[in-house]
């Protein structure tokens, strides 16, 4: 399985620690060079970045020819390489992108989708404390989309 991640899914996982759940899930993990960009720019913290490089696993790839799809150049990125690889999937979060994705016939991922593909592998035992580290990062999340996801993976309250 072939997927191009955006800055989001990878950004928030490795601030919390969690980086290695997205291999787990997506098998192989290409970044166009826009987006990886975004992920060690001079604000990241340090740490994250050591996990960034460390991450053996993270393909990088040149950008594709940009065309202006009304999103930020991450996601511009993503998409249009996620489209010219023919990749399996692209792992956003952003709600724009995953429409234009979706609309281009691109399959959509998320970090929830990581989660989810992660806990049903048996890498992770339960998602809500992740979702709790996520959202305690500042990482946001409705309530409603969150109470339907733990129900789906057998977490509800």
């Amino acid at each position: 399985m072939i997927v191009v991640a955006d800055t989001s899914p990878v950004l928030h996982l490795a601030r919390i620690g969690r980086l290695e759940l997205i291999p787990v899930v997506a098998g192989r993990v290409v970044v166009p060079r826009t987006v990886w960009s975004e992920l060690v720019h001079p604000g990241t913290r340090t740490e994250v970045v050591e996990a960034l490089h460390a991450a053996r696993w993270i393909e990088l790839a040149e950008d594709p020819q940009l065309q202006d799809l009304g999103l930020d150049p991450g996601e511009t990125a993503a998409i249009l390489l996620a489209e010219s690889m023919d990749a399996d999937a692209l792992l956003i979060d952003e709600r724009r992108g995953r429409a234009v994705a979706t609309a281009r016939g691109i399959a959509v991922i998320g970090t929830l989708g990581i989660l989810a593909g992660a806990r049903r592998s048996g890498a992770l035992d339960r998602a809500a404390p992740v979702i709790a580290e996520l959202r305690a990062d500042g990482f946001w999340l409705d309530d409603a989309l969150v109470a339907e996801f733990l129900q789906v993976v057998g977490e509800a309250p």
